[in-house]
């Protein structure tokens, strides 16, 4: 990689004072509320109540609903250029006051702004650098003013028609901060998409990438950018998980399971020390390792395969731990008893049921429940669909309406419903 290259995939580390961090800290406090309120269900980035598990649920729901009933589906992964250098603060204080920001607040930000300059020391030689564009690194106010720019982009769209018709409202985009998924029902709407969204997103100053933009569609399909056409993909990670139109949750888990052996590495030396108590090791292994393995397992389709590959990653781990090999020939359960950690299987198929309840309890209207609820006015082919995400839940509850039964009870009591379906 030539200096150049590796300069454009580098960021120098922003240093800000405490000072300045406490008053954009105050002024983020103020502008929060309405600026939110501007922000669409779409957008889960930096929102309160939202999280990436939402969209992630989302994408998995609407690709299953059209693969059921065989619906085409086309998808563009998109991804700025250095998205949060790039914006046009010019453009940014019009995005501010047409959302409804108080003028003192505008003019207070757009006074920082005028005064900022980056000073950049190689060796004893300071050089000082204005900055025109962009957001600022590590400021708390940044994420806010940059989804409220990406929201003022949408608004110029007009693509009413566009997306799939979900429950009478049409789902054309979801979006996680600058992280940006285009939905469309055919390659001829997708392609006006892009060109539309990258033409307003231009006059803000964001420049989407044609090298690391995807399309994932149900059909081949030649989709294009600038005269560059974006490369056509069976799978993307997006939001730290695998998507893929066959729903390939098996290698997504393979994945979560090579996540939680790369961060047990790293703690090699401790968790397998005959001189560090259990008690630590246990800690450990439930608040580090078992989290990286368990990522987005809220939206994940377990069969009893996974559920052994799962089972048996754990089982080396703890292994290790004690520090006896198979060989030793102790049972599973004695194991269990001296590492006292967490099942993996009990914990991912809890996280599972523990997100049903919230989007049955949920009084915002994301798309992640509207999905769940959705039911596309065709007819389904003849023959047995694949697994799906709420057969769990129709299976140990044996109706359709689990959403009523979970809505009857505590998120306690749904939850210990887990133990019918280990039992």
């Amino acid at each position: 990689m030539s200096t150049a290259e590796r300069g454009r995939s580098n960021r120098p580390i922003s240093l800000l004072s405490a000072l300045y961090k406490l008053l954009t800290k105050v002024i983020s406090k103020q502008v929060e509320r309405v600026l939110d309120a501007e922000q669409p269900r779409e957008q889960a980035g930096f929102r309160k109540n939202y999280s990436t598990i939402d969209h992630l649920h989302a994408i998995n729901e609407l690709i299953e609903r059209c693969s059921e009933y065989r619906m085409p589906l086309y998808i563009a992964f998109i991804d700025y250029e250095k998205a949060f250098d790039t914006v046009e603060t010019n453009s940014l204080w019009n995005v501010l006051q047409e959302q409804g920001v108080q003028s003192q607040l505008i003019t207070l930000l757009r006074g920082i702004y005028a005064s900022a300059q980056s000073m950049f020391k190689v060796g004893e030689t300071t050089i000082p650098v204005k900055i025109c564009r962009g957001v600022r690194q590590g400021d708390t106010i940044s994420p806010k003013l940059f989804i409220a720019t990406l929201e003022h982009v949408f608004r110029k769209l007009s693509w009413n028609d566009f997306g799939l018709a979900v429950n009478g409202n049409f789902l054309t985009n979801l979006r996680f901060a600058d992280d940006v998924v285009l939905l469309a029902k055919s390659a001829e709407e997708l392609q006006t998409m892009i060109d539309e969204l990258d033409e307003h997103s231009l006059k803000c100053g964001l420049k989407i990438s044609t090298a690391k933009t995807k399309i994932m569609a149900t059909a081949g399909t030649a989709i294009s950018l600038r005269g560059t056409q974006l490369e056509c993909v069976e799978s993307f990670l997006h939001l730290g998980q695998r998507i893929s139109l066959n729903r390939d949750f098996p290698e997504e888990i393979a994945r979560r399971i090579r996540a939680g052996w790369s961060c047990f590495h790293r703690y090699e030396k401790f968790m397998s020390s005959r001189t560090v108590e259990m008690e630590y090791k246990r800690a450990l292994f439930n608040m580090c390792i078992l989290p990286a393995m368990l990522y987005g397992a809220e939206t994940w389709v377990l069969a009893k395969t996974t559920e052994r590959k799962l089972a048996c990653a754990q089982r080396r781990m703890e292994r290790f731990m004690v520090g006896v090999r198979l060989l030793d020939k102790k049972t599973n359960a004695w194991l269990r008893g001296v590492t006292k950690v967490k099942d993996a299987v009990s914990s991912a198929r809890e996280r599972m049921w523990a997100y049903g309840w919230e989007l049955a309890m949920s009084t915002n209207v994301k798309w992640s429940r509207e999905l769940v609820e959705w039911r596309p006015p065709l007819t389904r082919p003849a023959g047995r669909p694949k697994a799906r995400w709420r057969d769990e839940f129709q299976k140990v509850l044996g109706t359709c309406n689990w959403q009523l039964i979970a809505r009857a009870k505590t998120k306690k009591e749904w939850i210990d419903l887990t133990r019918c379906r280990m039992l």
